[in-house]
């Protein structure tokens, strides 16, 4: 059996997160889902790292959380060894170029703009398991 993908989610629209967990599952991924609703909680959720917690598979960062603003949340994900090369999604309601162009600096693998829709937003389950690059997520299990 495969272990759970482990993600961490910078989020704090609690109704994101519900359309985040139900887009993996969606898409049948197994996961483990650390969520922080701020760069204060985000701190703590990165010094548990390594100790308490596995490192992330993958990250998803919304630009625009409390307490840090897009690239101080970037730099203290970077900063952190077990997490400076992880995958990194962009997920944000914002799409302006401003935003595209300094995220691509921290070397993001997909900026994934949250739609209105649900067919969209459930997309962000195979945006997951492709950027993940785990093999065992290639393709989705039976059952």
């Amino acid at each position: 059996m495969n272990s759970p993908l482990v993600l961490f989610l910078a989020e704090d629209n609690p109704g994101d997160v519900l359309l985040v967990r139900q887009a993996l599952r969606e898409h049948r991924l197994e996961f483990e889902l650390f969520v922080a609703q701020d760069g204060d909680k985000l701190d703590a959720l990165l010094v548990r790292v390594g100790k308490e917690i596995p490192a992330p598979d993958l990250l998803l960062l919304d630009l625009n959380i409390p307490r840090a603003d897009g690239p101080e949340l970037f730099r203290r994900v970077r900063s952190r060894p077990l997490c400076a090369e992880a995958p990194l999604i962009v997920f944000s309601s914002s799409d302006g170029l401003r935003d595209r162009a300094w995220t691509s600096e921290f070397g993001v693998s997909h900026y994934f703009r949250k739609p209105s829709e649900w067919e969209e937003f459930m997309k962000l389950g195979e945006i997951v398991r492709e950027v993940a690059r785990r093999p065992d997520l290639s393709q989705p299990s039976a059952g």
